[in-house]
């Protein structure tokens, strides 16, 4: 041992020397340089015009090669600018993609070539906003991710207008990728229309797998994400392969589904679904074999048929690959639906061509709740001799329903769940502790040992989403706490953030506003603290910033209306 400490102390001595921090300005400078495990490389503030990276190297795991901005949000990549990296144990931080023109090619990718894939790296604390071709038709990526065990963090992603699914997962014949994507925000999407004014499809948020390869197993967890306004199409998440896990993500105004399309084996557990009454809002969409839907919550969904809250469609009889294969063994328990237009739709499919109904399928211990007795549920179950769905102990409480006959041992109705509010944001309704649902808990289903926020169920597990008490151990996402640092609002700003009143961008250290009325410009860091403000005319106005990095400016009208816009400042 005394011969063996001196050699080790040598060796990380000698191994600390080798690995460097270095500065650089071009992206020829990072692409052209060998980097060894260790190695720093810090990307100077300022903008970074039509600049392509790519980078491959090889760290480890208790030394990583980190690709970062100097300061997060001060290194902003726009026009062409995009990145590529392959290797090992790559970490990516701090970055800005914002207002490039980039056509045809993915912002992000993790490979550098269809060889040379990344495995066991990290894209954390960067964004990707307004990163869009001239022509909205193009088709392109943010985000590809190929390889094995990468992860996607702490990251937004905002404003994207042309086709082409947000972010992928690539899969390879025969590989579990097992990625994680995790605590990131997706905002404001909205779809582009066929001639006919339909939504194209592949306008998707998240992809993961795709047709060819959906009957093979991904391992990907995708958690904590927060996905505001994501209007591109029908599923806002597209699930194409199996055995992927989606928990405590919150989809808050989507004109869309959590689609699980193709693929087996899928978990759904303790998502937050909000449509505040907006029309084709809607939850879950179930295809295919031995997937779980549990400890769910969906509010004021407006969304019916394919969109309705919990969706389990009628499948096609040998079915090709890009086709309806039916659901079979599906587990739909434990969650809750308040105020939404319809609740479940079960055997739907919009072509009566497809005749192999769900069998094997159990919907048990949900609890629908609406806070009028005038509320109008739909809860429809299309009926074919060979259906095998089984309903047990699912608990309505006021309403009317059509569309669904039931026994009193399936549907329990006119029991008083005395539900409140709870004091979450965004508000959920959670049972009070006086609750009529105590009469009715059960003991089944050893996986659904925590409710939606991390309660422990123990043996008397409640119908719906939620316990009546317990210990809080699982937050809902916030958006002042994920996505990417340098964007996220001051909580004081949070409620008044809607960019509807003016336009806001910066050039040359100039702000350039464009606001509709008379009124005051205010710019906030993002600590809430102003550090500039001016009365400004209805029109265009410019005021020089020796600013860098990334703030708020706000334009507050002469009735006291407020709207909010993040501002880069490089120092070009």
């Amino acid at each position: 041992m005394k011969i063996l400490l001196p050699i080790l102390l040598f060796f990380l001595i000698t191994w600390s020397g080798y690995a460097n921090r270095t500065l650089v300005t071009t992206a020829t400078e990072i692409s052209n340089t060998s980097w060894i495990a260790g190695d720093t490389i810090v990307m100077k503030n300022g903008t970074w015009l039509n600049q392509s990276i790519s980078l491959r190297a090889f760290g480890t795991a208790m030394q990583p090669i980190v690709l970062i901005a100097e300061t997060p949000g001060s290194v902003i990549l726009t026009g062409s600018s995009k990145l590529a990296f392959s290797g090992t144990y790559i970490v990516i931080e701090g970055l800005y993609f914002k207002d490039g023109n980039l056509s045809g090619s993915d912002v992000i990718s993790f490979r550098t070539s269809s060889s040379y894939l990344a495995s066991n790296c990290r894209v954390s604390n960067c964004a990707i906003e307004n990163y869009n071709p001239a022509l909205n038709t193009v088709d392109s990526k943010w985000v590809s991710i190929y390889g094995e065990n990468n992860q996607v963090d702490h990251c937004s992603f905002e404003n994207k207008n042309n086709s082409g699914t947000l972010l992928v997962v690539w899969l390879k014949s025969g590989v579990t990728p097992n990625h994680i994507i995790k605590d990131n925000y997706f905002g404001y999407r909205d779809s582009n229309l066929d001639g006919d004014g339909k939504e194209l499809n592949g306008q998707e948020i998240i992809r993961i797998g795709d047709s060819s390869h959906s009957m093979q197993t991904a391992g990907v967890s995708v958690t904590g994400n927060y996905f505001e306004h994501c209007n591109g199409e029908i599923e806002v998440i597209s699930n194409k392969s199996g055995g992927n896990y989606y928990s405590n993500n919150i989809f808050y105004e989507c004109k869309g589904m959590l689609t699980l399309r193709h693929g087996n084996n899928c978990t759904v557990e303790g998502n937050y679904f909000f449509g505040n009454n907006i029309s084709d809002t809607g939850g879950v969409r179930i295809i295919g074999e031995d997937h779980k839907v549990y400890n769910n919550y969906f509010e004021n969904l407006k969304g019916t048929n394919y969109r309705s809250a919990v969706c389990i469609v009628r499948g096609k009889e040998n079915s090709a690959l890009n086709e309806y294969f039916q659901v079979k063994n599906a587990l739909v328990m434990f969650n809750t639906m308040v105020n939404c237009s319809q609740s479940f739709s079960i055997n739907y499919n919009s072509s009566s061509s497809l005749k192999m109904p769900p069998i094997g399928t159990t919907i048990a211990h949900n609890h629908i709740f609406n806070t009028s007795s005038k509320t109008n549920v739909k809860i429809e179950q299309v009926n074919v001799v060979e259906i095998d769905v089984s309903w047990k102990n699912n608990l309505m409480n006021q309403g009317n329903y059509s569309g669904f006959t039931y026994t009193s041992d399936e549907v329990i109705t006119g029991v008083d769940a005395k539900m409140t509010l709870a004091g979450t944001i965004p508000n959920m309704y959670e049972p009070g502790a006086e609750t009529g649902l105590s009469g009715y808990t059960t003991s089944e289903y050893a996986e659904v040992s925590l409710d939606i926020r991390g309660r422990d169920r123990n043996t008397l597990k409640l119908p719906g989403a939620s316990q009546a008490s317990g210990t809080v151990t699982r937050d809902i996402p916030q958006k002042n706490s994920i996505g990417a640092s340098f964007l996220r609002l001051p909580t004081a700003l949070m409620p008044q953030v809607k960019p509807d009143l003016f336009k806001a961008y910066s050039f040359r250290n100039q702000l350039i506003t464009d606001v509709p009325a008379a009124g005051k410009i205010v710019v906030y860091d993002l600590n809430g603290s102003c550090v500039f403000t001016t009365t400004v005319a209805a029109g265009v106005n410019r005021n020089t910033m020796l600013l860098q990095g990334v703030f708020l400016a706000g334009f507050v009208a002469t009735d006291g209306k407020k709207s909010f816009h993040k501002v880069a400042f490089s120092s070009l």
